[in-house]
């Protein structure tokens, strides 16, 4: 059985965190013959913590940092991403597992294709440029599209907000991510999380369930 991966984008606040427990659980029940595995980037390990550690550090500096440290950023998550795939992704995909990702390589082109900005021209472009020749495409990618407002709103009650919260900021990515999505017409679905979660969460299940029955 070929395995399938499935991965979940959009801007901090976009619920699809939430909505991805509830698509691995209601996968479950529709298929429980089918292993599904539910995984993240960045990850828990050795340089997903250290990502973890250089973001939580960087949330409270106000001014731009340096180059050098924005591009010590990306290949961190570049690096992160390459571990992910290796440990978790690829294994699960040979044994014909579900793969459901929160986060993959397109935000890190959504997010340092904004950080970046200045830096390199064309940073989404150049973004995918490096991770082509070694990152596998998502059989079915999913695009929580909110409006950046509204999902600031919602994270409002966060704690340790990071760097990445902000308004500007955010719709300089919801940008970055709507060009990737049209880019991609045929690989992108694109779901209206303004709906209530349950509604989010039945888009979401059909857009697989067309994937895994075409």
């Amino acid at each position: 059985m070929k395995g399938l991966l499935i991965t979940l984008e959009g801007i901090d606040g976009s619920g699809k965190s939430t909505a991805a427990k509830q698509i691995a659980s209601r996968l479950a029940e529709l298929m429980p013959e089918r292993r599904l595995v539910l995984t993240a980037e960045p990850t828990t390990g050795q340089v997903g913590k250290i990502l973890r550690a250089e973001l939580a550090r960087a949330s409270s500096i106000e001014t731009r940092p340096p180059a050098a440290k924005q591009m010590q950023e990306l290949f961190l998550f570049m690096a992160d991403h390459a571990h992910h795939l290796t440990k978790t992704v690829l294994p699960a995909l040979e044994t014909g597992a579900i793969v459901l990702s929160d986060r993959y390589a397109d935000s890190t082109a959504a997010y340092q294709g904004v950080t970046l900005r200045g830096i390199v021209p064309d940073p989404v472009h150049w973004i995918q440029s490096i991770y082509r020749p070694w990152n596998l495409l998502p059989d079915r990618t999913l695009l929580f599209v909110l409006d950046p407002h509204a999902a600031l709103q919602r994270m409002q009650s966060r704690r340790g907000r990071q760097k990445f919260e902000r308004l500007e900021f955010l719709r300089l990515v919801d940008e970055n991510f709507r060009r990737l999505a049209a880019l991609e017409p045929e690989r992108f679905v694109q779901i209206d999380a303004e709906q209530d979660a349950k509604k989010v969460a039945e888009e979401a299940i059909k857009a697989i369930l067309n994937v895994i029955y075409k």
